[in-house]
């Protein structure tokens, strides 16, 4: 499982038809989320929150944990060393080394960035028990699609100047730090969100030329 695969069911619940309103037991992030955690409560002895549950709330507490614990350090994340937390390590890895390099920041900040952002999008969906007013899911996710974040999107809603406090990046290293991992993880939204709209905007073609030949012809 990759940060790929949460992110697809991130944007499938957005889409017509999809888990916007998730019946009790059935929603795909729920089991995503629930069968990542679940392996891995076999070898610790409690959930992240402390009780039986193994959702999307338990992993965004796992994400909020490692921001909290790592507040301005420029040093590994003190006390964060537990097999839930090697979980978020291994998902968010990949973007790490790269995000550092583009911006010229620490791996250790470059966690945190990419812990920021993802905690942030995923507190979007129905089940993440978080606030999801910072911003519109669906325009950012089609900006990411794009590979065009809008500037004005980041500063309007706060979070360049919320990663800034969290991680104690200057505030312009932080906003380029927001648009470079908003950046790399558009390309996982890209084929679902920008595949959904080519195929809509192919049938509205399709449907307007149809339309202009049946004009010629008459």
């Amino acid at each position: 499982m990759s940060m790929e695969d949460i992110l697809k069911v991130l944007v499938d619940s957005r889409q017509p038809g999809g888990a916007s309103r998730p019946a009790a037991g059935s929603d795909p992030m729920t089991d995503l989320i629930g069968s990542l955690l679940g392996r891995q409560q076999e070898q610790a002895p409690a959930a992240p929150s402390g009780g039986g549950s193994t959702g999307l709330p338990d992993f965004m507490t796992l994400l909020e944990r490692l921001l909290s614990s790592g507040r301005a350090a420029q040093s590994p994340v003190p006390g964060q060393s537990s097999p839930f937390n090697d979980i978020i390590m291994r998902l968010i890895q990949p973007y790490v080394n790269q995000l550092a390099r583009k911006v010229n920041i620490s791996p250790e900040l470059a966690t945190l960035v990419v812990a920021f952002v993802i905690q942030k999008l995923l507190a979007h969906h129905p089940t993440s028990q978080r606030d999801s007013t910072q911003f519109n899911l669906d325009d950012m996710l089609q900006q990411m699609a794009a590979g065009q974040i809008s500037q004005q999107t980041l500063q309007t809603s706060g979070m360049v100047d919320e990663l800034a406090r969290t991680t104690g990046l200057d505030h312009d290293t932080a906003a380029r730090s927001l648009d470079a991992t908003l950046g790399m993880l558009g390309g996982h939204v890209k084929g679902s969100a920008g595949g959904a709209r080519a195929k809509t905007a192919g049938r509205t073609s399709g449907l307007k030329s149809a339309g202009g030949a049946k004009r010629n012809k008459r």
